[in-house]
């Protein structure tokens, strides 16, 4: 029974399963870390206001939750079920809560010491001989470094996992949970129920529904207060926006040299190979002989004089490197999957490697450049400086601009949208803006849902102006133009949805007035003998509980407790959704077993303590999402088919 509970006590969002996969140790899996044909990681996968996820530690991390997935699935683990689950956007969103917990830590003032991540290091039993002793600085290393990392970044993660559990800790000091708590908690775990159903679609009426003026107007009189809109704002504001700023501004050799210089590790790299390849996969259509005698055959064209390039852009089966020519760029250790990796850097520049057999099939290799270990020259970095110091002069520079905006029209009194435009119209990087009525929780075009703007409107007077407020674009000024009370709308403003709802309603109620009559069939002669007559079909329901949902039907409250309710056998019903009506048989059910629940208290206490930590760790991650306006590189999006081409 105990199992049933944890079974169905799952309330983790995407946000905590990130967060979770990013923070397993991962000690004796075999991680590839590049994307073959990703994106160079000195680019941002995703910013979170200063901070940004880059794309060596995407890539990175997509491999390894690739690799997981791979090992848990088998062939099971597809294509289609990466998309189906999103797995690039699950890692991306757990390395963006990563950083945001690792830095609630920081605010809180957590720490985890030296110690601390030793003792951790040496409980692993990965790193323990047979006699429970520690195997070894030297094997130490050598398992980090065969799976993709140096001593220091795998402390790093111990340390960040540990950070992680501290915050938890914060976090649970003032949790209780009572016995009662603990009562519903496992009776919604292990109650559970299956029915048969017939479902009858409103849709079926809708010839039958004739309505009048007066049907609208006593609908409308009766449910007026539904369609009250709330209070309504118009504000004028002044945007600041950094990527306008940066053509204003210019970084010096002086200033490049010096960051150089003062951040000698960020330009550190280890041996790196610059390689591109020709990728054929195994499938059904294609076996592994069928792969190695092909690949061998494109091999000979090369050495007899045609371009890889051209070769890769036409055969090569790796959809992010086929349209470069098969191109990944430079890449160091533990950045692609191992036998990948193994070859590229046994070679030399100029060698072809292969056919070499990995998880995604069968490669051909070019080894085209490699580099020592070393830092990198200026030369190579000094464009990406420039631009990382542009990015934080723009944005620091629109800051203080926005600010100082907001206190000179305060000090001068340009209350006037006029005045307020002329300001834009006079001063580089600033544009105008007014936007439409808007309520506290709507969209505000160009801005977003219930932002920190939104708050700053509402918070307004007439006439004020606002502090400088933080936006996806940038800074924003804000002043009030208008406010518009709350209201009762004349059926007039609101004519179309109330039609809508009187003709919805009409038909759902001939759909239970119909199954109503026919529910003396279903109790007499079986819910099929209904079926048959209505001409529907019966569909049977997975096993469901009181807050689980119900197959393609959903999350139905109403009809999972009455389910619970009732003994196999029984027939219920019609119940209404949303656009249909719903007769229903139970034929299966699991009930509350008081003696298990007395035996089982005390763990089921832990995992709802638990379950409850990992609902306020999410809700913190969410709101400090929402803070820092989470964006995402547009191009990452492209490339795993989650953003249309013609989308910016």
């Amino acid at each position: 029974m105990l199992k049933a509970f944890r079974d169905n006590l799952k309330y983790l969002s995407w946000v905590l399963w990130g967060v979770i996969l990013i923070f397993v140790l991962f000690v004796f899996v075999d991680f590839g870390a590049g994307v073959p044909g990703g994106t160079p990681p000195s680019q941002a996968a995703a910013t979170l206001g200063r901070q940004a996820v880059s794309y060596g530690e995407f890539e990175r991390s997509y491999r390894q939750a690739e690799d997981f997935y791979r090992r848990a699935y088998g062939q099971q683990f597809t294509a289609e079920l990466t998309r189906q689950i999103g797995l690039p956007l699950q890692v991306l969103d757990g390395l963006i809560a990563d950083k945001i917990v690792l830095e609630e830590a920081r605010r809180m003032g957590l720490k985890v010491t030296d110690e601390e991540v030793r003792r951790q290091i040496l409980q692993q039993p990965g790193f323990q001989d047979l006699d429970g002793s520690f195997i070894g600085q030297e094997v130490y290393n050598d398992i980090l470094r065969s799976n993709g990392y140096r001593p220091g970044e795998f402390e790093a993660t111990v340390r960040s996992q540990l950070l992680t559990g501290k915050v938890r800790e914060v976090l649970s000091e003032n949790l209780y949970v009572s016995d009662d708590e603990i009562a519903d908690a496992y009776r919604e775990g292990v109650e559970r129920a299956k029915i048969r159903f017939v479902e009858l679609p409103a849709d079926r009426f809708a010839a039958e529904v004739k309505l009048t003026e007066a049907d609208l107007h006593e609908y409308f009189e009766s449910h007026r207060r539904d369609y009250r809109i709330p209070e309504q704002r118009v504000v004028d504001y002044l945007l600041l926006e950094p990527s306008l700023l940066r053509a204003t501004l210019a970084i010096d050799e002086e200033e490049i040299r010096a960051y150089y210089d003062e951040h000698v590790d960020e330009f550190r790299e280890e041996e790196r190979v610059h390689a591109r390849h020709i990728l054929l996969k195994v499938d059904r259509e294609r076996s592994d002989e069928e792969a190695v005698r092909q690949l061998e055959a494109i091999r000979r064209r090369i050495e007899a004089g045609e371009d890889f390039a051209a070769l890769a852009s036409q055969v090569s089966e790796d959809p992010g490197s086929k349209s470069r020519g098969g191109e990944l760029g430079f890449f160091g250790r533990g950045q692609m999957i191992r036998e990948f990796e193994e070859a590229a850097f046994s070679a030399a520049p100029g060698d072809l490697v292969g056919p070499v057999l990995t998880n995604f099939g069968y490669h051909l290799i070019e080894v085209l450049d490699r580099r020592e270990a070393g830092r990198r020259p200026l030369e190579e970095v000094r464009e990406r400086i420039r631009d990382q110091l542009l990015s934080l002069r723009a944005t620091s520079l629109a800051e203080s601009r926005a600010q100082e905006l907001a206190e000179r029209i305060e000090r001068e009194g340009l209350d006037a949208p006029e005045q307020m435009r002329a300001l834009a119209d006079t001063e580089e990087g600033i544009t105008f803006h007014t936007t439409p009525p808007f309520g506290r929780e709507d969209n505000v075009s160009g801005i977003g849902r219930a932002t920190a703007f939104s708050v700053a409107a509402f918070e307004l007077e007439p006439g004020k102006v606002s502090d400088a407020v933080r936006v996806a674009r940038g800074w924003a000024v804000l002043q009030l133009r208008e406010v518009h009370q709350p209201r009762l709308p004349d059926l007039d403003e609101g004519r179309q949805e109330v039609e809508r709802a009187v003709r919805e309603t009409r038909q759902l109620e001939l759909a239970r007035q119909r199954l109503q009559e026919g529910r003396a069939t279903a109790a007499e002669s079986g819910i099929d003998a209904l079926a048959a007559e209505l001409e529907l079909e019966v569909e049977e329901s997975p096993e469901f509980g009181r807050r689980g949902s119900i197959g393609r039907l959903g999350v139905q409250a109403q009809l999972a407790a009455e389910a619970l309710s009732l003994e196999v056998g029984e027939v219920a019903g019609p119940l209404l959704l949303e656009r249909s009506a719903l007769l229903f048989e139970v034929v299966e059910r699991k009930v509350f077993d008081p003696a298990a629940f007395e035996r089982e208290k005390d763990e089921i206490r832990s995992l709802v303590r638990q379950e409850r930590l990992d609902r306020m760790l999410n809700a913190l991650v969410a709101r400090r999402r929402e803070e820092l306006e989470v964006r995402y590189d547009t191009q990452l999006l492209r490339n795993f088919d989650l953003l249309p081409d013609d989308q910016t």
